[in-house]
């Protein structure tokens, strides 16, 4: 056995035992979540996507990030390859009904989304780049006091974020393109442009960040349901069936018997949680650089996202797959897995050119969701120091990971990327858990002045019972 071979079984029994505490933490806080705000983010998703989806053209006015703009970088690090491969991959390993508990935890996940972003934005500070920035160190430190615990989560989220998560992107998209399109030093070629436009939009700043993702999310997003949505229609007749295995193998007998129905439901929690990122804190960093009127208003906003990224996204690359398949042993019996069955898919499904269009989208996929992460762990470094050789020294490092990631593979980055999530989302929504008081109170503010008739409300910090901590909404 190869030091390599001994690392990741060390790292992958650590990583099972800190995802089953953070299994109980995200699906316990969800749930609670979601019965104080009485299941806001099902019965108030036609409020929360028409906030979600108004004021595009607000940021264009705008020096600070938009709230359309902190949604579509939610978004863009929400939806990523994590749409493509990581659904393939819950297929594969825990069988169909996997994508039934992905839904499930989207839905309970939404709630902690909800949370966490309200909670970002009523602890976010105005930093040295003249830009709001907030999340899990911010209302850590303001809001229960502790400023070691708060560097601790910072640290571990730009870790996860800017190294991890970068790393894994740029690897995956680049093997994917160097696949597709072979020639000579092809990954070097691909490894050094994938390098140069990512440093060229990051050491722009957030704004041009914020420009970049609501210029290109939505339209990759919906490229993709279009893409997806051909490839069913070619299989359709088998769209019944993907649906009835869902269903069963959720909550198959045979699964239950085999001892499988725990994994299956793991599986579900680790790659949804994966893909959506509720009750990781990402999110919330995000969610702070707004600047809105209400804090309430990215909550929602955030929490729409999580159900577009799994309800929608998720769904379309696991009917894809599934369409073209009779049962789940015949999807084993490919041999493949991740990418690569949906490449096969595809390509069965439209020819050729359906590696190529995979390929496009694995490239734009994991490029808006690195920008994504990248602003995610500038935030985090912010809050550590504001020094602007900190943050230069950091830029650095993340486009070195980037091009170093380009010629190798991504494995051991994601298993380290894999347990820092756990352990990080694990610590996140047990403050979360501490603080959520004030996001009800501030929940409770907007729908009085909703009902009151107030189209766009306002938010003061007075309307809290203790709005310690609470520095930008005098």
């Amino acid at each position: 056995m190869t030091l390599t071979d001994t690392f990741n079984d060390v790292l992958g029994t650590l990583n099972t035992y800190i995802w089953y505490v953070a299994f109980v933490l995200l699906i316990g806080a969800g749930l609670y979540f979601t019965f104080k705000l009485r299941g806001l983010q099902i019965l108030r998703i036609g409020e929360t996507s028409r906030l979600s989806l108004s004021g595009v053209r607000e940021g264009d006015s705008k020096e600070s990030v938009s709230s359309f703009e902190a949604f579509c970088i939610g978004l863009g690090t929400r939806v990523g390859v994590g749409n493509i491969s990581s659904v393939a991959m819950a297929i594969v390993v825990g069988g169909p009904g996997a994508i039934f508990w992905m839904w499930v935890f989207a839905i309970i996940g939404a709630a902690s989304s909800f949370v966490e972003s309200t909670l970002s934005q009523l602890f976010k500070e105005r930093k040295g780049d003249g830009q709001f920035h907030g999340g899990p160190a911010y209302y850590v430190q303001k809001g229960l006091g502790s400023r070691p615990l708060a560097i601790v989560l910072a640290f571990l989220i730009a870790l996860m974020t800017g190294v991890g998560f970068c790393a894994s992107q740029a690897s995956l998209s680049v093997e994917a393109l160097a696949s597709t399109f072979v020639f000579d030093n092809n990954t070097l070629v691909f490894g050094v442009l994938f390098t140069l436009v990512t440093a060229l939009v990051i050491f722009g700043g957030m704004k041009r960040i914020a420009t970049f993702s609501s210029k290109v999310v939505p339209v990759m997003a919906l490229a993709w349901i279009l893409l997806g949505s051909v490839a069913i229609a070619i299989n359709i007749d088998g769209l019944g069936n993907a649906i009835s295995m869902i269903f069963t193998y959720a909550f198959g007998l045979e699964q239950v018997a085999g001892g499988l129905l725990g994994a299956v439901i793991m599986t579900g929690l680790k790659r949804g949680v994966f893909s959506n990122e509720s009750g990781l804190g990402t999110i919330a960093n995000i969610a702070g650089t707004a600047d809105v009127k209400h804090p309430v208003k990215q909550g929602m906003i955030q929490s729409f996202g999580t159900l577009v990224d799994t309800l929608v996204v998720c769904t379309f690359t696991a009917l894809v797959v599934l369409c073209a398949f009779d049962d789940y042993d015949s999807i084993l019996a490919t041999g493949l897995s991740n990418t690569p069955l949906v490449e096969m898919v595809l390509s069965d499904a439209i020819g050729h050119v359906g590696s190529i269009l995979l390929s496009m989208f694995l490239l734009f996929f994991a490029f808006t969701s690195l920008i994504g992460n990248y602003a995610i762990s500038e935030t985090n470094v912010r809050f550590i120091s504001d020094r602007r050789v900190t943050i230069t020294a950091m830029r650095i490092v993340v486009i070195a990971t980037v091009f170093t990631a380009s010629l190798i593979g991504a494995d051991a980055s994601i298993l380290i990327s894999d347990t820092i999530m756990a352990a990080a989302g694990a610590v996140n929504i047990a403050c979360v858990l501490m603080l959520s008081g004030l996001a009800f109170q501030a929940y409770a503010d907007w729908r009085r002045q909703r009902d009151q008739g107030v189209e766009d409300p306002e938010f003061h910090r007075d309307v809290l019972d203790d709005p310690k901590g609470i520095t930008e909404w005098e």
